[in-house]
């Protein structure tokens, strides 16, 4: 008998004599063991038990369905398509899970928390209503609303921004602002150069990435002459350290980042991906290889925290080096600034968005971001000490002559999706280069601009916007119903502005409100034997910007019967305060900044 058969049989054996010996309570958990021994000797894979999710989307307070939607699952490589009556249908290991509602028309990133799956059970979440961007076709308005014991979908704020200019035109940086320069050559201070960006050479090369330190030093990684240069605060030449060389070849693909404590983080994309730590000195602490999905890396940071890397997809990974090797921890939803982690990405033509997310992936803030000038592209420059979150928005349009004119929107947008600065500067001027930005302790960007002659390192300051940018006001505008018909007399208040607005006969109401938060309540008085009917509404505001909440309902309910007091039989107790309603689910629209509702992905918005 050959040995593999041996030893099968020997394994078989030894498996009856232990199941034999057992006593009685111990056979079920014997059963298990040959049934298990069966299946390696015959290479049967286990199945894992599922579950499955089903339900129907419907648009909120609208009986008809979004066609093309599709439901995914946070975490997970799962989706499915809903039919033209809104069915899905998902199977998925037993878990509890978060479904994302997507497709035209639909305000983005809309989520089903919470939902159980139990193995060999089918959970039917039933109606599950979605947040159009606008009122689809058909639905007439006071249409009759889908079943009460409907879901609704959770929405994220969507605070909109206009951003600032219609047409291009980048500042130039006073003298006082080109804080480094240097010309081609290998000496001190002066950079690596090749080639002539201005003719689009492939071989056009440079300095492919840079650093601001915690101490406002400048780390130039200079390829061309394998080292890495320093310069102090004022601009002055202060040290370098050599860079080894791949097979011979400058590491033009490759970036750089500085940490609080002064660690200098090398890293380099060939061949074979690597990450390398230095001292201040430059002395080497750690290096090694990284595993081949770091090959899609777009930009490197670090601060107080490991290296952080932010992938081509949006994505982020945090890697950690030690003598055993990398550990990585991720895929992140995005780059970490406090508690959440912030994506930026062009949507269309005139439209970019910054999404704000918990670790599991939930986005809880989408900003949207509209020009009046086309967008070629947007990133994540990075997180200021202030929790503002830095971006570069590139635009481009036609000049007099037929040329393409350029420029990079330098902008600071608070966590609350609030414009808090912003430059318009001119394109870097070196095609390829990893990093073209970077943050200065100060709160500063620093720009890499180079061209045939020179490298110059050039600090923009944020301006503030203009207050009316800041405290404009927004339009909020909604309809009251009583379910399914109009309710006059209802009232809108926002109580930190003393704002007290009467809906109008019909039930729509405008409300004009500075750019922020802020809650609004809707109350309707009690009528004889009903109690107060209300409901409180969240609404994120942008200055121009219009948010339409759709459809509140203040159904009242009837006032029970109080009971008789004593000694004075029949006589009423007086009321106790008005109860309010549960909070009605709001969603907040990705307005267009020209004050109405409509939303446009081919043309420019109307001014």
């Amino acid at each position: 008998m050959p040995p593999v058969n041996a030893g099968l049989a020997l394994l078989l054996a030894a498996a009856s004599v232990a199941a034999s010996a057992s006593p009685a309570p111990e056979a079920p958990r014997a059963a298990g063991r040959r049934a298990a021994g069966a299946r390696v000797a015959f290479g049967r894979p286990a199945l894992r038990p599922v579950g499955s999710v089903t339900g129907s989307l419907r648009y909120k307070d609208c009986p008809s369905a979004p066609g093309n939607a599709t439901v995914s699952v946070i975490g997970r490589d799962a989706s499915a398509r809903a039919d033209v009556e809104g069915r899905f249908a998902l199977s998925l290991p037993p878990g509890t899970y978060s479904l994302v509602v997507g497709g035209p028309g639909l305000v983005p990133d809309q989520r089903v928390d919470d939902v159980p799956v139990t193995a060999g059970q089918t959970h039917d979440l039933g109606t599950v209503e979605v947040w159009p961007e606008e009122r689809p076709a058909g639905c007439a308005v006071g249409h009759p609303p889908p079943p009460a014991q409907a879901m609704v979908a959770t929405a994220p704020d969507t605070p909109a921004l206009d951003l600032p200019g219609a047409s291009v035109a980048p500042t130039a940086p006073a003298p006082e602002q080109v804080w480094v320069r240097g010309s081609g050559g290998a000496a001190a201070g002066q950079f690596g150069l090749q080639g002539n960006p201005a003719r689009d050479e492939e071989d056009a090369l440079g300095p492919p990435s840079f650093a601001v330190g915690p101490q406002g030093n400048l780390w130039v990684f200079d390829a061309l002459n394998a080292r890495v240069q320093r310069f102090d605060a004022h601009g002055h030449y202060v040290s370098s350290f050599p860079v080894r060389r791949h097979a011979d070849e400058p590491l033009v693909e490759a970036d750089m980042a500085v940490a609080d404590d002064g660690h200098v983080f090398l890293f380099t994309e060939s061949d074979q991906a690597s990450l390398t730590e230095h001292d201040s000195n430059g002395r080497i602490l750690v290096g090694g290889a990284l595993p081949p999905s770091f090959k899609g890396v777009d930009q490197l940071f670090a601060g107080r925290l490991r290296p952080v890397f932010l992938m081509q997809n949006g994505q982020a990974v945090r890697a950690e080096l030690g003598w055993g090797g990398v550990r990585a921890e991720g895929p992140l939803p995005g780059v970490p600034a406090g508690d959440l982690f912030v994506q930026a990405a062009r949507v269309d033509r005139w439209r970019a968005v910054v999404k704000l997310s918990t670790r599991d992936g939930r986005v809880r803030r989408s900003v949207q971001l509209h020009s009046r000038v086309p967008v070629t592209g947007v990133r994540l420059v990075g997180i200021d000490r202030r929790g503002e979150i830095v971006l570069a928005v590139d635009r481009s349009e036609a000049g007099d002559e037929g040329t393409p004119q350029g420029e990079v929107l330098l902008l600071a947008i608070d966590p609350h999706g609030h414009l808090a600065g912003g430059v318009a500067v001119p394109p870097g001027g070196r095609r390829y280069e990893f990093r073209e930005f970077a943050l200065a302790p100060d709160g500063a960007v620093v720009q890499m601009q180079s061209d045939t002659a020179e490298v110059r390192f050039v600090r923009w300051v944020l301006k503030p916007v203009p207050q009316g940018g800041i405290a404009g006001e927004g339009l909020v505008r909604g309809r009251v119903v009583d379910p399914g018909r109009s309710v006059a007399g209802a009232t809108v208040l926002v109580a930190r502005l003393r704002l007290s607005i009467p809906v109008g006969p019909d039930g729509t109401f405008e409300v004009r409100l500075p750019a922020g938060t802020w809650l609004m309540s809707l109350r309707r008085a009690a009528a004889p034997g009903l109690e107060l009917a209300a409901s409180d509404l969240r609404v994120a505001v942008a200055a121009g910007a219009t948010v339409d909440v759709g459809t509140v309902s203040l159904a009242p309910r009837p006032r029970p019967a109080a009971p008789a007091s004593p000694g004075l039989p029949g006589s009423p107790v007086p009321a106790g305060p008005p109860e309010s309603f549960p909070h009605f689910p709001s969603s907040f629209l990705a307005p267009r900044g020209d004050g109405s509702d409509a939303r446009t992905t081919g043309e420019p918005p109307a001014r």
